[in-house]
């Protein structure tokens, strides 16, 4: 697989699995990095924020920016 291969399937991937990607190439994350990605999975903080502001955007009751 070439480079423009695996571009082309990056946005097929998951957040998590790009996040063992990018540990698999041997970045580090720091601690801010893996709060963000323990709050984005299902239940966590982010994710929870999240699912609010879809529930207020389809509903009509969001509040959006300029």
């Amino acid at each position: 697989m070439n480079i423009a291969e695996i571009k082309a399937e990056l946005p097929k991937l998951t957040f998590e699995e790009k996040a063992e990607i990018v540990q698999a190439l041997g970045i580090q994350y720091d601690a801010w990095d893996l709060q963000m990605i323990e709050d984005g999975k299902p239940g966590g903080r982010l994710a929870l924020l999240r699912e609010e502001a879809l529930a207020e955007l389809r509903a009509g009751t969001a509040e959006l920016w300029p």
